[in-house]
C-alpha cells in the first residue's frame, strides 16, 4: 500500500469534511468511514487496520468529541471489514456491500450512543440511534461500492489474471 497516497486521500477527505459536507448539512455522510471501509476492503490486512485507525484518528483531531472515539469505531470498522472480507468472496459486487455494510454499522452504533448517552449530546431513542447508525452505514457500504467498482482503482492486474481484491 503507498502511504503517501494514503496521506493525500486522507487530506483530501479532511478538507472534504470540513468544506463541502459540514456547511451543506449532509449528517449522514461520513467520509472518513467511506475511506476505512474502502481501505479495509482493498489494501493488505494489517496496513487496512492502520490505515482505518488512522482515518478515525484524523478525524477526532478535526472534531469536538472525545479524542479516540472515532479512532477506535473506525479501527473496529477496518478489523471487521478485514475480518469479513476473508470469508466471503468479494469480488461479487453485493458481497462487497454486505461485508462493508455489517462492518460499518457496529462502529457506527457505538460512536452514537457515545455521543447521545455519554457526552450528552441530547437524548434519543434506542431505535433512532440504531436507525441512524443503519442510514449512515448503509450510505457509506453503498459510497464505497461505487468507488471500489471503478476500474482503475486498487492493484492493476496481473497479465492473464483476473483483478481480485485481496490475494
Amino acid at each position: 500500500m503507498s502511504w503517501g497516497r494514503f496521506a493525500i486521500a486522507l487530506g483530501l477527505v479532511y478538507v472534504f469534511q470540513i468544506g463541502a459536507a459540514s456547511l451543506l448539512g449532509w449528517s449522514h455522510l461520513d467520509p472518513f468511514l467511506i475511506m476505512a471501509v474502502i481501505y479495509g476492503l482493498t489494501a493488505p490486512r494489517h496496513d487496512a487496520r492502520i490505515a482505518a485507525w488512522l482515518a478515525g484518528l484524523a478525524q477526532d483531531l478535526g472534531s469536538a468529541d472525545a479524542l479516540g472515539v472515532h479512532a477506535f469505531t473506525l479501527g473496529l470498522t477496518g478489523l471487521f471489514v478485514t475480518k469479513l472480507r476473508e470469508v466471503g468472496n468479494v469480488n461479487v459486487w453485493w458481497v462487497r456491500g454486505l461485508i462493508m455494510l455489517a462492518a460499518a454499522w457496529p462502529g457506527q452504533a457505538l460512536y452514537l450512543f457515545h455521543l447521545h448517552y455519554w457526552s450528552g449530546a441530547g437524548a434519543a431513542s434506542f431505535s433512532a440511534l440504531l436507525f441512524k447508525a443503519t442510514i449512515v452505514s448503509a450510505i457509506a457500504a453503498a459510497a464505497a461500492l461505487v468507488v471500489t467498482a471503478l476500474p482503475s482503482f486498487g492493484r492493476r492486474p496481473r497479465r492473464g489474471r483476473f483483478r481480485t481484491f485481496v490475494e
